[in-house]
């Protein structure tokens, strides 16, 4: 899928956001998450977000993120399912998130509290 391609799939605007992200878990036979690891994120809507991963996955695969709540002390777990991924040229790999209906109060005070 191509960029524009996704451009017009979006059903909700998407606001640059530089945040680090926690992953809980991905639901991929291909790998293992045994120790914390940290996703970037590059965008972010009410129901998707755009991170930048050190290591791919795969598409449709499940994945559960922990998001920061507005005192940066809680975390809000959020999930769902990754769309797309696309290699960078740095070696890091860029992945799109369609966010189930439940994350979507959690996402919305997320993003409320950042703007």
């Amino acid at each position: 899928m191509t960029k524009e391609e996704d451009d017009d799939r979006r059903s909700t605007p998407r606001a640059p956001i530089e945040d680090t992200l926690f992953i809980e878990s991905v639901s991929s036979s291909q790998i293992s998450i045994i120790e914390p690891v940290t996703a970037s994120t590059v965008n972010a809507s009410y129901s998707g977000l755009q991170v930048e991963l050190d290591f791919a996955v795969l598409e449709r695969a499940e994945i559960a993120l922990w998001i920061n709540g507005s005192d940066n002390q809680n975390r809000t777990l959020i999930s769902g399912l990754v769309r797309w991924v696309r290699p960078t040229e740095r070696d890091t790999y860029l992945v799109g998130i369609e966010l189930d209906q439940e994350s979507a109060p959690a996402i919305k005070q997320w993003l409320d509290n950042i703007y």
